[in-house]
């Protein structure tokens, strides 16, 4: 039998899918929300709902378990499997049809599980700080200080990797093919270029793919306006540019509304950053 993943608490969703798809047009809104409480049933056992690999759940059993009246819930699942949402197979257990179809790829939950060991342990540091400073606040705001001295100074002398470098050289030189900008050959060491990159990759939530993305969604940038100006490298990466593009100063309204949720988060970790310093 495949183990199960206990510890899973979440599943991937898809909004489109869930309000354009046929789910909605199929079942009523009770039958949707037995439909949902299946799915995160399947999600505990790789799209099985089962009690182990060749036991179905007993339906008083399911029913009891996700506080659904035995004939509704039977009713449900019946017509879940006529219209090829589940499938009974032959030990009598269910299974999500395309249960596979809208998983996540392996490297993506890789990527998701390190993200997520990053916040716990994020977490878990601010957590020793709070209580290091109500033992002994003079220690710790002097440690504090030293510390933030120690990271920049290391942070400046670090060398930046290779691969990092050519992962910012791909992704600008790409935008720039799409939409007729300069490219960049190279970022070399010790270049006033490496120095501004540096300081940006070093500033709270630094991140090129969404400074991308920005871009692309302004015509000023792009110069598609009346008097156009076409961005280039050195010019996104100093300070006070950076900053705008981010906050969304060059944005087209439309565009804006769209990347608002994002903006504004953006300013969130910035004021953030400036109480902590």
């Amino acid at each position: 039998m495949k183990k199960r993943v206990p510890d899973k608490f979440w599943f991937p969703w898809w909004p489109d899918k869930w309000i354009f798809g046929s789910v909605r047009i199929e079942f009523t809104p009770a039958e949707r929300g037995i439909w949902v409480d299946m799915l995160s049933l399947a999600s505990k056992d790789n799209g099985h709902i089962r009690a182990n690999e060749e036991t179905p759940y007993p339906l008083q059993q399911l029913s009891g378990m996700l506080i659904i009246p035995e004939k509704e819930l039977d009713a449900a699942i019946k017509k879940f499997i006529k219209n090829k949402k589940l499938k009974k197979l032959k030990s009598g257990t269910l299974y999500v049809t395309t249960w596979k179809k809208y998983q996540f790829s392996k490297r993506h939950k890789r990527r998701v599980q390190e993200e997520i060991r990053r916040v716990i342990e994020k977490e878990m540091s601010a957590k020793k700080d709070i209580e290091s400073k109500k033992k002994d606040p003079i220690v710790y705001n002097s440690t504090l200080n030293k510390n933030k001295i120690n990271n920049n100074k290391k942070h400046k002398n670090k060398p930046m990797s290779s691969t990092f470098k050519n992962n910012i050289i791909f992704k600008w030189n790409e935008l720039a093919q799409k939409h007729n900008l300069a490219a960049i050959e190279g970022i070399k060491s010790g270049s006033l270029r490496e120095k501004y990159l540096r300081a940006r990759s070093a500033e709270q939530g630094f991140n090129f793919t969404l400074l991308i993305d920005m871009i692309e969604n302004s015509p000023f940038l792009l110069g598609k306006t009346k008097n156009p100006f076409f961005v280039f490298f050195d010019w996104i990466i100093k300070p006070t540019n950076y900053q705008k593009i981010i906050e969304g100063t060059y944005l087209d309204r439309e565009s804006y509304q769209r990347f608002s949720g994002i903006i504004e988060c953006v300013k969130e970790m910035e004021e953030k950053h400036k109480k902590n310093k």
